[in-house]
């Protein structure tokens, strides 16, 4: 990927990428309490000497227990702020970072402890050329991204409300000579098949029975027959269960039953299935939904059986031509300045931060700005430290774009 000149000094991408191995070094994998106090307490100290006013928060982790959060707000934080947000837990514990020419092989070095050392390189590079940061920053940094994501929906659905702009510092991806920006991420909504046949004996009584199992490995085959690639909307069938009513709600004390040749002999009248459908688009998955629910009736028709479809959670998409796209074309531009390629990744799949704001539809989103790497969730992760190079700048690039005014 080509660079025509030095885009950070050396001594600022040295002492980033050392704080950045520091971070890794510590353990903060999700649920450690202690861990992630001290991480919390580290960019704390980080951004606190960079004129941000920050504070760790106890937030109840919905377990009765207690995860720091990371409050850090510029000097004019009112109520519309740039936003930031990022998390402090990694999947893994830790173990001792390594470099090895332009890669930092170290736990969390790529989701996501590289995005907050790169917010922190790209406020020492705004220092170093003179420029303002935006007055009304704020960082959210939560502790429960790779879990539950209690504390992180709450916290995001909480301090974006009325942001003018809500920027993520999860990873990108890298495309070859290329790397990404996110714009656009899938929602979802879980649903759940309950279907009720009639039993009979299958060999004195087989044309009397009506089998559930039959109707919903049907309806499933045609369920996920729904699927659209590219943009379209689909539907994952994740998990069933039939058998007769006995087996299929006792299944705890009766899955020994599997394997053996124990009530073979009976008509399945139970069926459980449960699944989710993934959309990019609100009107894909009111679509998405009422085709099943078709489905649903239709099915139940054929085989004389009792079909009932319900839908658990629902998590919004966001919208890759929503508020953000203007964002990102200017961020698409800042890269292209410096002499290098930005993809935008218009439906990424999975769930994160953009996902937990109440109505995406009504907040600027950017995601994917942090550097890009390989091996997240694995001891194989490891961060690009050229691409950390190019990030901390065009961070800051953006940054003063946007800065507001003194």
């Amino acid at each position: 990927m080509p660079q025509t000149h030095e885009v950070v000094p050396r001594e600022i991408l040295a002492k980033t990428t050392q704080l950045l191995v520091e971070l890794c070094a510590i353990s903060s994998a999700s649920g450690d309490s202690e861990g992630l106090r001290a991480m919390a307490a580290r960019v704390a100290a980080e951004l606190s000497a960079r004129g941000l006013s920050a504070e760790i928060l106890p937030e109840d982790d919905g377990d009765g227990g207690s995860m720091p959060l990371l409050v850090a707000r510029g000097p004019r934080v009112g109520e519309h702020p740039l936003v930031l947000v990022g998390h402090l837990d990694t999947v893994l514990d830790a173990v001792a970072p390594r470099l090895e020419g332009d890669r930092l092989w170290a736990t969390g070095a790529l989701d996501m402890k590289g995005g907050l050392a790169m917010l922190i390189g790209a406020l020492d590079l705004l220092v170093h050329r003179g420029q303002q940061s935006p007055g009304d920053l704020m960082l959210v940094a939560v502790p429960d991204e790779e879990v539950s994501g209690f504390i992180s929906e709450r916290a995001v659905r909480r301090w974006s409300e009325g942001a003018r702009v809500l920027l993520v510092i999860e990873p990108g991806e890298a495309r070859g000579d290329a790397e990404t920006l996110v714009a656009g991420r899938r929602g979802l909504t879980e649903w759940k098949l309950d279907v009720t046949g009639r039993a009979s004996h299958s060999g004195l009584a087989y044309w009397y029975g009506r089998s559930a199992l039959a109707a919903v490995a049907d309806w499933a085959a045609q369920a996920q027959a729904m699927s659209e690639s590219g943009p379209g909307a689909t539907v994952n069938v994740a998990r069933m269960v039939a058998g007769d009513s006995d087996f299929v709600n006792g299944l705890a004390m009766h899955h020994a039953l599997l394997g053996t040749s124990r009530r073979r002999n009976v008509v399945s009248d139970r069926a459980l299935a449960e699944g989710e459908a993934r959309y990019l688009t609100p009107p894909d998955g009111v679509r998405i939904m009422a085709q099943l629910a078709r489905l649903t009736e239709r099915i139940a028709e054929e085989h004389e059986v009792t079909m009932a479809l319900s839908h658990g959670i629902s998590v919004p998409p966001v919208d890759p031509k929503g508020p953000g796209a203007p964002i990102a074309a200017r961020v698409t531009r800042l890269a292209a300045e410096r002499g290098w390629t930005l993809e935008v990744e218009e439906d990424r799949g999975g769930i994160s931060f953009p996902n937990y704001i109440a109505d995406p539809s009504k907040v600027p989103i950017v995601d994917g700005l942090a550097p890009v790497g390989d091996g997240m969730h694995t001891r194989e992760e490891y961060l690009d430290l050229r691409s950390l190079e190019r990030r901390i700048a065009l961070l800051a690039d953006l940054l003063a774009e946007l800065a507001d005014p003194a």
